[in-house]
């Protein structure tokens, strides 16, 4: 008899919270919710060239089929090995406030708002004045994303890609919690003057159109909270307790 009593008495209190922490609509919480069918095509933009910025890292390298005509061209030389950060940093040219570069032999060089292959072409030209069957190979080191906010992993990520997605990109950062937004993701993208910031929706298929889709080197990404979503894994155990004792303590108080 007492037992069912407690029941009575702490059944409103459990209904109320369940009704509560199960609130969150699926549209809210589903990626591209407005697909139904399961053959759908998505029609993506380009991803947009990322452009050199002042203190980016680019590593340079003259390759000849005699390498020892090349290396007074060269940072890196072929006996050694180049592993650590602090190590690569001896071969790579960071790009100063003015967007330039200086090479050895080769002099300084204006490589701001330009990409890897416009400077590859310019460089290989004054290449080809010095020496033959040489070729130029240009490449952007510190190819990093930040993604800060509710995820999984917040941190810095080096990513091998020129360009990902949006869901990749949010992918190396173990995905986003139970607190995440997906509606409200921001993508924070420019250098040190001037910076632009658009918000994704990614349960809407429309993301794909965007030109941010496309996650670039040195963007950033962050995910606004939302009301926690719960799950079998984010059950509020400690709600519940709560909502039992109190449910107790009424049952002791009207109990004759």
């Amino acid at each position: 008899m007492k037992i069912c009593s407690l029941f009575r008495a702490g059944f409103p209190f459990l209904a109320v919270i369940f009704l509560f922490s199960c609130s969150t609509p699926l549209k809210q919480i589903t990626y591209l919710y407005d697909i139904r069918d399961t053959d759908s095509t998505l029609t993506t933009i380009s991803p947009d060239t990322y452009t050199i910025h002042p203190n980016d890292n680019l590593y340079i390298s003259i390759i000849s089929d005699n390498p020892d005509a090349a290396s007074f061209l060269n940072l890196s030389q072929p006996d050694r090995n180049y592993t650590s950060e602090s190590s690569l940093e001896l071969i790579t040219y960071i790009v100063d406030e003015e967007g330039d570069i200086v090479l050895p032999y080769l002099g300084k060089h204006h490589v701001g708002e330009m990409t890897t292959n416009q400077i590859r072409d310019k460089l290989q030209m004054q290449v080809d004045d010095i020496m033959q069957n040489a070729s130029v190979f240009v490449k952007l080191v510190n190819r990093t994303i930040t993604v800060l906010g509710e995820v999984q992993r917040p941190g810095q990520y080096r990513i091998n890609k020129n360009a990902l997605t949006i869901f990749e990109a949010l992918g190396t950062a173990g995905d986003l919690s139970d607190f995440g937004n997906r509606r409200k993701i921001k993508v924070i993208r420019g250098n040190e003057d001037k910076r632009h910031t658009a918000t994704l929706d990614l349960t809407n298929s429309n993301i794909t159109q965007s030109d941010y889709f496309y996650i670039l080197p040195n963007d950033i990404i962050y995910v606004e909270p939302e009301r926690r979503v719960y799950g079998a894994k984010t059950l509020p155990f400690a709600t519940l307790f709560t909502a039992v004792s109190t449910a107790v303590l009424i049952y002791t108080s009207f109990r004759p």
